[in-house]
């Protein structure tokens, strides 16, 4: 049975932040506008610990929805900081918050994962049909397929389905269901690319899809088990022709 179409995963398959210097700029700019929506609804400048504070507590809350299979982004982030101090919304204060920040992930550094920027355009020259399927958080699907444009890749791609835009993440298989439908490509004669095996893997194996493991950059060996494990993108070349 051919291959016709693979789905990735975004974080961690096609592009991680892992490994490189702390992107320190980023993150003060991201506490100073979690600041000024306090202060905005509030009383005075909040102590800075207790802001650091209350975004890692968010992190926490953003793992809870993603493992329940509900989408946690910027606007869910600020509604948490605001109301570990105490306070409620103000005046469009969370909405225009929620914005800046995820404007911020544009500024982020990114790195291309190995063998995708020779892999994608080589397998879609052979006739293989590419989707997207990625959770997000912070950083919204509109601002992650800037760098898909940035380094010549966008194209290949005829959906892209984020979680953001779809109010529900991995595994659930409307994530699944959707790009297949808009790539024209069944579930038995495709194959997803992901670095977890509770939301990728699962969620492709359930759709009757192959599923291939990126182990690059997080090993997961969790259930279930992939149909292979790759370090590579360049790796999909044999394994397409072998399944």
């Amino acid at each position: 049975m051919s291959i016709d179409g693979i789905t990735f995963d975004f974080w961690n398959t096609l592009y991680t932040d892992s490994h490189l210097a702390p992107d320190e700029g980023s993150r003060a700019l991201r506490l100073a506008v979690l600041s000024e929506a306090v202060q905005a609804c509030g009383d005075g400048t909040p102590d800075v610990e207790a802001l650091r504070l209350a975004q890692h507590t968010s992190f926490d809350s953003y793992l809870d929805a993603w493992r329940s299979g509900r989408h946690y982004g910027a606007y869910d982030h600020v509604l948490h900081v605001l109301e570990q101090f105490g306070l409620e919304p103000c005046n469009g204060i969370a909405e225009r918050t929620a914005l800046r920040i995820e404007e911020l992930g544009a500024h982020v550094t990114l790195r291309l994962l190995p063998g995708a920027a020779e892999a994608i355009p080589a397998l879609a020259a052979g006739g293989v049909k590419m989707g997207l399927i990625s959770d997000t958080g912070l950083t919204p699907g509109r601002i992650l397929t800037g760098f898909l444009e940035r380094d010549g890749l966008l194209d290949y791609f005829s959906s892209l389905t984020f979680s953001d835009e779809t109010g529900y993440p991995k595994p659930d298989p409307r994530m699944f269901e959707k790009t297949l439908a808009e790539m024209g490509v069944l579930p038995g004669h495709a194959l997803h690319v992901g670095d977890t095996p509770r939301t990728d893997i699962a969620g492709a194996l359930g759709m009757g899809m192959r599923a291939v493991r990126f182990a690059a950059v997080n090993d997961h060996e969790d259930p279930p088990s992939a149909d292979a494990v790759i370090r590579d993108h360049q790796e999909l070349l044999p394994l397409v022709a072998r399944f």
